[in-house]
């Protein structure tokens, strides 16, 4: 009904419509009780968007439907795929998008891959076309799959030509941040115009009061109520009004009821089966649960539809969900139980698929019916394979309470908590996934079971439990246990990241490893859990662990436990000295998480990558990749691995002379108080706040993290002084302080721990270190010995620290010209990395040297940001706006944004003259190393 009450919401949507077509979407909630009329409202968008080549997309909820995986989504965009021709379908589907190709059946799911992004780059290309209202009614009874990207999408559709519009009871929508248009009831003066339109022009205003009290300007409560009374030849008099005084929605529900029943039984069995099926059903299978035929079935739905209780178009359906509702709570629960069990045995007759069967079985009374789990399972496995766990975990929890046969119970239970994990429901993964381990009787499967859970506790920040489960795991293997290699490499890999010390444990994996040849993927990873363990411990020297290393990173990454081999080898490699390596190796399982579309991955690695660009001394990268990691859109929770990324931004930004921006990382992130370490990698967070506290002048405060760390990490067993320099700052905050004894041991065992494991970057540092606390001629000796021995490394940075402290020594002992030589190299390196507090300091010496050295100016490449450079890159490569967007986990208008800033910055028009602007400096503007 064209009320003017609703043409004012209707003029406010088309208003934030209209802004649509500019490339800012919008979210949209309207809220209303039931019965209120959003259904009519969003019909009145629609076909207002129709009318201005808005194209529309729509879908409803249902409760039936609720359990569903995708629903929702699939209503929404079925449509144009299944419209598309081939090539079409194949554009819509392209790239990051494709990863939404399973929800529609298009391909099977890769594992752990994120359907939800791949629908937001396909909603993407869908609106690339044009403006798209995407209108969503009922969405309180949407299915977690739908509400999961409904909720990613609201948060980015601003960066969309989108118009999301949801209509649902009053229920949180907070999860997506929206404009809320709350309905109200009819006004008084609304109600007189529609009972003089539905019943007769002259009614009287005593019976219209009557009217808008009793139905409380209900939309739905008032037509059910005039339409009764005209069927019941009321007039629309004042002395009829006393009629309208038992008005309530219960009592309608009974009039809607005997109405039904007075067309006879076999309208009673059809609604009741109706309403069973709920929306969209199919007028066979309604024939079939009500025990009709086809053309009797066919009849009385002709019958309820000029009754206005059903549809009278396919697929059939009530005309409005309370009737449904009214209909389907006439019967009692066991009779609605049973009825929905012989559903799903009409729906499996017809080889339906698993998925359709589970809302009938989750409502069905559990009778220890085999082929009731059976079905739970099987659409269990579905709705994995088409990206929603939520959907998944539901029926498996229905299908344990059913309850299965005792050989079941364990595997049922083992997929129901990996499935909560993929949920990312870790702590219910975490109480499933003990109890299948006590059902679980094989014992690789046990142990596999305690591998997974002592990692999700480890993933969310639970220690102390994961180093419980490691000591379970362990329990679970004896001296003389064969197990498959992979298996293995991920049970020490649960005992190392819960600090068990690497020399209990790497013996027996040497030994293995040694009768292995190193070229299957299981193979590979147990390799890289050893080199990981002779780095961090420094058990073997630095050659043969590169080496190994080496081994592990060639060739593809594996299926299973990518991450484990990119974490551990790419750490190896970088304890080496194999800088390239290790960060080309963290590029492929970057390059692997933006295939599947795993931001959590992504950003993981992303901090690990910046670890490793900032242990190279490529600090540009190591700042990019940290804000990378921590780069989300408004309102998205952060993740366990946050505190890491924000921990190594800040070591970059320190490395950088950024001390204020670090301090106000170290802030914002809550990463300044004192935190326990927990498991190993949180000591990334210690020591990044020591590091800052150090070179603020703050050496008290920065010497009780770095010696925490030190006693958490020597306590676990991880000596070598590369993996966490804590040896070499502590020195500095000793000297500081004025503890010289304690500073001259403390680097003293730094240095032979270093020289033992043979790395030249580590050793160097620790002879930088050592050169501090020594005086006379033997500080200038270790310096000249750190410089020689980086010479024509990867390793710049810390080349550049030991030229400017050479330099800096030659010029305090009067050697001013051999001081500037080294001086000069020493800056060149620093800018170069992009380390602007060395590179003040190298200028200084420079100057108190007599030298007048240039000051970089901030213009051209060296102004921009480090994401800005980082997206400026890709752009010069070839990438498009979108191709960058889906490669760095961010919206295109982000892009845009840092585009336009650079182009701004560099001076130039656009993206053919890029790459020659952000070039790396060609070698021969590099000065040459000088001698000693």
């Amino acid at each position: 009904m064209a009320l003017v009450e609703r043409d004012r919401d209707v003029r406010a949507i088309l208003d934030l419509l209209g802004g649509v077509g500019t490339g800012r979407g919008v979210t949209v909630l309207v809220e209303g009780a039931p019965g209120i009329g959003k259904t009519a409202l969003l019909a009145a968008v629609r076909e207002r968007a129709a009318s201005s080549d808005v194209r529309a997309l729509a879908s409803v909820g249902g409760e039936l439907e609720r359990d569903l995986p995708f629903a929702i989504v699939r209503q929404l965009f079925e449509p144009p795929l299944r419209a598309a021709s081939a090539a079409r379908r194949a554009e819509l589907l392209a790239g990051a998008a494709g990863l939404a190709s399973p929800v529609f059946g298009y391909r099977e799911k890769r594992d752990l891959s994120d359907a939800v992004y791949g629908l937001y780059w396909l909603c993407a290309n869908l609106a690339e076309d044009g403006p798209l209202l995407l209108a969503v009614d009922d969405v309180h009874w949407a299915d977690d799959a739908s509400l999961r990207f409904l909720s990613y999408l609201s948060r980015r559709v601003s960066d969309l030509p989108v118009l999301l519009l949801l209509a649902g009871r009053p229920f949180d929508g907070s999860a997506f941040a929206p404009q809320v248009i709350r309905l109200r009831p009819l006004t008084e003066e609304a109600v007189r115009v529609v009972v003089r339109q539905e019943l007769s022009l002259d009614a009287d205003e005593e019976f219209c009061h009557a009217c808008a009290v009793a139905s409380g300007g209900n939309p739905f409560l008032l037509t059910e109520a005039l339409t009764q009374l005209r069927a019941a030849g009321t007039r629309p008099v004042a002395a009829e009004a006393h009629r309208l005084e038992h008005l309530r929605a219960e009592t309608l529900s009974r009039a809607v009821l005997a109405r039904i029943a007075r067309l006879g039984p076999d309208a009673v069995r059809f609604a009741r089966a109706l309403a069973v099926f709920g929306s969209a059903a199919q007028p066979r299978h309604v024939a079939a649960l009500a025990g009709l035929s086809v053309d009797a079935a066919a009849s009385v739905a002709d019958v309820l539809a000029r009754e206005a209780i059903v549809t009278a178009d396919r697929p059939i359906g009530f005309v409005h969900p309370l009737l449904r509702t009214a209909v389907y709570l006439d019967a009692s629960s066991l009779l609605r139980a049973s009825q929905h069990k012989r559903a799903a045995r009409v729906l499996a007759e017809e080889d339906a698929e698993p998925e359709r069967l589970a809302p009938h079985l989750l409502a069905a009374e559990p009778e220890s019916d085999p082929w009731v789990v059976d079905s739970l399972h099987a659409a269990a496995t579905s709705a994995i394979g088409h990206g929603a766990p939520e959907s998944a975990a539901v029926y498996l929890r229905r299908a344990r309470a059913e309850p299965p046969p005792a050989a079941r119970r364990g595997p049922l239970a083992a997929l129901l908590g990996r499935t909560l994990a993929m949920a990312a429901r870790p702590d219910e993964a975490a109480v499933v996934l003990r109890e299948a381990i006590t059902l679980t009787e094989p014992p690789a499967e046990r142990l596999r079971l305690a591998i997974d859970l002592g990692l999700l506790l480890t993933q969310t920040g639970r220690a102390d439990e994961a180093g419980e489960v490691a000591a379970m795991a362990r329990g679970m293997v004896t001296d003389d246990a064969e197990l498959p290699v992979g298996l293995y490499a991920e049970f020490v890999t649960l005992d190392l990241v819960t600090l068990r010390p690497p020399a209990a444990v790497l013996d027996r994996v040497e030994a293995i490893a040694s009768r292995l040849t190193g070229t299957s993927d299981d193979d590979r990873m147990l390799l890289s859990v050893l080199a990981y363990g002779w780095a961090t411990a420094g058990l073997r020297p630095a050659a043969r662990t590169a080496e190994l290393a080496l081994r592990a990173a060639a060739g593809p990454l594996p299926a299973r436990g990518a991450w484990i081999l990119v974490n551990l080898a790419s750490a190896a490699l970088g304890l080496t000295d194999h800088h390239a390596e290790a960060l080309e190796l963290l590029d492929r399982g970057l390059e692997g998480a933006r295939e599947l579309g795993n931001a959590g991955d992504f950003r993981y690695l992303s901090t690990l990558r910046s670890h490793t660009a900032w242990y190279a001394g490529r600090l540009i990268e190591a700042e990019g990749d940290a804000r990378a990691a921590l780069e989300r859109v408004p309102g998205e929770p952060s993740t366990p691995s946050t505190p890491l990324a924000a921990a190594v931004l800040v070591d970059a930004l320190v490395e950088r002379g950024e001390l204020d921006e670090a301090r106000r990382v170290l802030d914002e992130y809550g990463i300044g108080g004192d935190q326990p370490a927990g498991t190993l990698i949180m000591h990334f967070i210690p020591m990044a706040r020591g590091r800052l506290r150090l070179r603020s002048g703050e050496p008290a405060a920065a010497l009780a993290d770095l010696l925490g760390v030190g006693k958490f990490l020597v306590d676990a067993g991880y000596l070598y002084p590369g993996f966490a320099e804590w040896r070499s700052d502590a020195v500095g905050a000793h000297l500081a302080l004025g503890q010289t004894e304690a500073a001259a041991a403390l680097a003293s065992e730094n240095l032979e721990l270093a020289r033992s494991f043979g790395a030249p970057r580590s050793t160097a540092r620790a002879l930088r270190t050592m050169a501090q606390v020594e005086r006379g001629e033997r500080g200038p000796a270790l310096l000249a010995e750190a410089v020689d021995l980086l010479a024509g490394s990867p390793s710049e940075l810390e080349h550049a620290h030991c030229l400017v402290g050479y330099g800096s020594a030659l010029r305090r002992a009067g050697q001013r010209t051999r001081a500037l030589d080294h001086l000069r190299h020493g800056l060149d390196l620093a800018v170069r990395c992009g380390a602007g507090g060395l590179a003040e300091r190298a200028r200084q010496e420079l100057h108190a040297a007599g030298a007048r050295p240039r000051r970089d100016a901030l213009s051209g490449r060296d102004a921009l940001t480090a994401s800005e450079l980082r997206v400026a890159r890709l752009a010069a490569d070839g990438a498009t706006n979108r191709e960058i967007a889906q490669t760095l986990f961010v919206t295109t208008r982000t892009v845009e944004v840092h585009l336009t800033s650079t182009y701004r910055k560099l001076k130039i028009q656009g993206r053919r003259q890029l790459r020659a602007m952000i070039a790396d400096p060609p070698p021969d503007r590099r000065i040459h190393p000088p001698g000693r």
